[in-house]
């Protein structure tokens, strides 16, 4: 009789367990396309509420304020990009563009871009977006120091500049211009970066 008196309970528990995963899911997604919609400053705890589905009470038990709410969004969507290592910086540089490419074209990613780029003006967030940055500019760092090891690359290049130099024509088309970004444009944009670090320091 033990034995199955304990065995609902841990059925239970995992009942419990895996509903709480789903609101989490449910609100940090709703928060990121919020965000996503209106930015920081007039993201709306509500809003975030019925585009979840999730009640308003829950989220503030779970993230009392709006900061860390957002907070939550960052650490989990924001997460280190995988780093890429093909063993040529030229297909480095393709690969890295492409991961790009795919999680800007998402509504949630869009969002924390956003955060990322445009919430600077909020001290608040400033600590929590400049740590996801320098997460991701470390990682993407790596291939242009394996590229000086190899001899690709001049060791007086400066990498988180060569970091900026990928990053931020893709991010331009797509955020700031709207526009779509075709394998075609990832070529030329490959081609051309690749080639113009190579020249740098020679």
């Amino acid at each position: 009789m033990t034995r199955l008196s304990q065995s609902p309970r841990r059925t239970e528990g995992k009942r419990v367990h895996g509903r709480s995963a789903r609101v989490q899911s449910a609100v940090l997604r709703a928060t990121a396309e919020e965000l996503g919609r209106v930015g920081f400053a007039a993201l709306r705890i509500e809003d975030v509420a019925l585009r979840s589905g999730v009640n308003k009470t829950t989220i503030y038990r779970r993230w009392p304020t709006k900061l860390e709410l957002v907070g939550a969004v960052i650490a989990q969507e924001s997460w280190p990009p995988e780093d890429v290592d093909t063993g040529s910086l030229e297909s480095d540089i393709r690969e890295v563009l492409r991961d790009m490419r795919e999680r800007m074209y998402t509504v949630r990613e869009r969002g924390v871009l956003q955060i990322l780029m445009g919430e600077r003006a909020h001290p608040e967030v400033a600590q929590l977006v400049r740590a996801a940055r320098s997460r991701h500019i470390g990682v993407r760092q790596r291939i242009f120091e394996r590229a000086i090891a190899r001899g690709e690359l001049a060791p007086s290049c400066d990498v988180s500049v060569l970091v900026e130099l990928m990053m931020n024509p893709l991010v331009s088309r797509i955020m700031h211009l709207g526009q779509e970004v075709d394998d075609a444009y990832i070529e030329m944009l490959t081609t051309i970066m690749a080639h113009g670090m190579r020249a740098l320091g020679r």
